[in-house]
């Protein structure tokens, strides 16, 4: 009977655990923190954005957006994943990458207002979370603390992505004259 008392006390608080870290992940804030460009934002900030997120659903194969369509969203994925391909001159598709739960897209555009640059599909079940454009420029334009850790985390991301491409290229170009 003790052993029984134990099993049953020791199940009961692995399940509360187990929805405890479910609602953490289930607020929408919490995921936002984890996004490189919301990192540096409080409590107070998570939840203006929060408050202005939309989610998407997919099924496996659903399409998010294709190559050359008008672009007015960033997504951030709270589970499932998607593929990321374009399509090359021949007209075949290129696998660029795979975007996963606690990772972002699209957020370039927000930027250059240029249109979407590869398709986006879900090779699984996927929820996404969409922030527009529009209600991350109006937030932004009325916050401009915010505005600041935003754009400053963007600029040290794409200094460290320069970085990598730079290496990149270079060890490219060294592949290259070691074999021509």
């Amino acid at each position: 009977i003790g052993i029984l008392i134990l099993y049953n006390l020791v199940y009961r608080c692995s399940k509360k655990f187990i929805w405890s870290i479910k609602a953490i992940m289930d607020r929408i804030e919490d995921i936002l923190k984890t996004i490189y460009l919301f990192s540096k934002f409080n409590e107070k900030e998570l939840s203006l954005l929060a408050a202005k997120i939309k989610k998407v659903d997919l099924n496996i194969h659903g399409v998010l957006f294709n190559e050359g369509s008008a672009a007015t969203s960033m997504y951030v994925v709270k589970y499932g994943t998607l593929k990321v391909t374009t399509n090359s001159k021949e007209g075949d598709d290129v696998k660029l990458t795979t975007v996963a739960a606690g990772q972002h897209l699209g957020e370039f555009p927000f930027l250059d207002g240029e249109k979407r640059s590869a398709n986006v599909e879900a090779i699984e079940k996927t929820e996404l979370l969409e922030l527009s454009y529009k209600d991350l420029s109006e937030i932004l334009s009325a916050n401009k603390d915010m505005e600041l850790k935003f754009y400053k985390e963007l600029g040290f991301f794409l200094v460290k992505r320069l970085r990598v491409l730079t290496t990149d290229i270079t060890q490219a170009r060294d592949i290259k004259k070691r074999y021509m």
